[in-house]
């Protein structure tokens, strides 16, 4: 019922937001890979429906300087490098593995290759890795953003990745409040 549903959705916001700070403030990062992002987001509470997370997010993220953006750009793996991505994010290596699948599914030899130079190319011209929001994305689709952004100039691919940054971390705010849902 809707009644239940509501509960249960008010229930979440009551847990998130009786979480210290810290523990707010390590759900966020995890959520971003920003902790300048984290910190604020946990003082922004309380918060009363998941959509004014979503809109604090957003104010949040926009507001935090380059380098807390360059922080969060660094906390993602290249697209379609699943080993890495195990190895050096094992708190959201399951997160970031499900944002990847269908890009994981679909690709082929000569697409992991190709992949795989236009990330390097691009990680050489912006000094990051390549961000697209990956979830839902065959890499076929991936592989020509990279190729289509490539040309950017930096200020541009800058605002890009920031943007790709906060599709991503509203669908792992997503996951968060199933994660809170799911310890009630």
């Amino acid at each position: 019922s809707s009644a239940r549903a509501e509960g249960t959705a008010s229930q979440t916001m009551e847990a998130l937001n009786a979480m210290t700070a810290a523990d707010a403030a390590d759900a966020f990062v995890k959520c971003c890979g920003s902790p300048e992002f984290g910190r604020r987001m946990a003082a922004a509470r309380p918060f009363s429906s998941f959509d004014d997370v979503l809109a604090a997010s957003r104010k949040v993220w926009y507001d935090c300087p380059v380098a807390e953006w360059e922080l969060a750009f660094k906390a993602h793996p290249r697209i379609g490098d699943v080993s890495k991505l195990k190895e050096k994010f094992a708190s959201t290596a399951n997160w970031c593995e499900g944002e990847q699948s269908a890009a994981q599914a679909s690709m082929d030899d000569a697409t992991i290759n190709e992949l795989a130079e236009w990330n390097k190319r691009y990680e050489e011209k912006f000094g990051r890795v390549f961000l697209i929001c990956a979830s839902g994305k065959p890499a076929n689709v991936i592989l020509a953003a990279l190729k289509e952004r490539y040309p950017n100039e930096q200020d541009v691919e800058l605002r890009n990745a920031a943007d790709e940054q906060q599709k991503i971390t509203e669908i792992r705010l997503e996951k968060l409040r199933a994660d809170l849902t799911a310890k009630l």
